[in-house]
């Protein structure tokens, strides 16, 4: 397998991967996420193309099997908020059909080099309460809870 940076090339991979976890969400949640649309593509592409953002693909026998999307946020506004830089991942998709092999850890290891390269000092991501598989990755990686949501 291959970790490397996403390119336009990998557009259509990247549309599919996220339609089946937006799907996902949308049938968990419908009430927080729309179901996958048309527009996905042009915001995919934007991230892909941003210069501050890590957006980066697992490649397995020529295959985009997954993607990882993050970027670094700094602080400035919130008075008792550390001002270091926080690597936020914002999206981990891999593949329905290639789950629970790594590949998602190799993604978040990738992200850790990058995010470490650029001064973080912590990654920082979210997960929907129903998704006990992400839940249970991010646990075995060493994340830790810090806080919940609440909404009615």
């Amino acid at each position: 397998m291959e970790i490397r940076k996403a390119t336009e090339q990998d557009l259509d991979a990247i549309v599919e991967l996220d339609r089946q976890i937006g799907q996902i969400h949308f049938e968990q949640a419908p009430e927080v996420f729309c179901p996958p649309s048309s527009q996905q593509r042009a915001f995919l592409l934007d991230a892909i193309q941003s210069e501050g953002r890590q957006f980066c693909v697992a490649v397995l026998d020529g295959v985009v099997v997954g993607f990882l999307s993050a970027r670094i946020d700094i602080n400035d506004t919130i008075p008792f908020l550390t001002k270091l830089p926080v690597c936020r991942i914002t999206t981990l998709v891999v593949d329905e059909h290639h789950r629970s092999r790594g590949i998602g850890k190799a993604l978040i290891v990738h992200c850790d080099h990058w995010a470490k390269a650029k001064g973080a000092s912590q990654l920082k991501l979210e997960v929907m309460s129903f998704n006990d598989r992400a839940r249970s990755l991010y646990e075995s990686l060493g994340f830790k809870r810090q806080s919940e949501t609440y909404a009615r």
